[in-house]
Parts: structure tokens; C-alpha cells; sequence
């Protein structure tokens, strides 16, 4: 896989990137992103907003499985925040754990460079037909 053919790709994601999520390694199945923790992405608590940490997490999700799959979209995802980071930065690794020919299912977990375990989510893609071009 092309590292800097995804990286370019998925530079169009302009939320995303908004948010400073950036692709550290991608691969078919596989993905790590990561982001430096800033203010805009706390809440009124002055911690992580979870939609922050849901978004990278689907990102990763979504980078690994088209990666693979070649044109993938989320069907449902189930997250549970496990802590608050502790660190200066979000990293998110996805992998794949099965797949179908209409299917696929992905872990993705979350956690900060300290390795405080964030948060942990499965997601399960739609395989569509076609391809994104990666």
C-alpha cells in the first residue's frame, strides 16, 4: 500500500483534518492515526470531548477498511469510553477482524502516548461496490 497515495486521498476529509487527525501507517486492514490533544478539542469539563475520540476512531476505522476493501462504509459502531487521557496526544489503531463479502467487522482502540486505554470500538462496514481509488 501506497502510504503516501492514502495520506493524499484522505487529505480531502477536510473535518478531519480540521481536527488535526493525521495518518501515521495504513495498510490493508490496518491503520493507526493519531492527533495532538488542543484546546479545541476539549469540553466545558476541560477533557477530551468524546466526539473527538469517536471521530478518530472512525477515521481509523475507515482508512484501514478501504485500504482492504476498496470502497467501505460504517454500518454501525459501538464505543465505550474507558478514561480520560492522561497524555498530550490521541492514537488510534485499527484492525480488521473478519470480513464477508458484504461485510466487514474492525476493532479500533484509542489510547494516548502514555498508553492510557481510552477508549475501545467495533465497527461494522458495508463493502460497496466499486472503489475509491486507493
Amino acid at each position: 500500500m501506497d502510504i503516501e497515495r492514502v495520506k493524499k486521498f484522505f487529505e480531502m476529509d477536510r473535518f478531519v483534518k480540521g481536527l488535526g487527525i493525521v495518518i501515521d501507517s495504513a495498510g490493508e486492514g490496518e491503520c493507526v492515526c493519531s492527533a495532538l490533544i488542543e484546546d479545541k478539542h476539549l469540553n466545558a469539563g476541560n477533557v477530551v470531548q468524546g466526539g473527538m475520540i469517536f471521530t478518530i476512531a472512525d477515521f481509523t476505522f475507515a482508512v484501514a477498511a478501504n485500504c482492504k476493501h476498496g470502497n467501505v462504509v460504517s454500518l454501525s459502531n459501538n464505543i465505550t469510553y474507558n478514561r480520560p487521557p492522561k497524555g498530550k496526544k490521541l492514537i488510534a489503531s485499527a484492525k480488521e477482524i473478519s470480513a464477508t463479502r458484504r461485510t466487514c467487522l474492525y476493532e479500533v482502540e484509542v489510547c494516548d502516548e502514555l498508553g492510557t486505554n481510552v477508549a475501545y470500538v467495533t465497527v461494522t462496514g458495508f463493502i460497496k461496490e466499486g472503489s475509491i481509488g486507493l
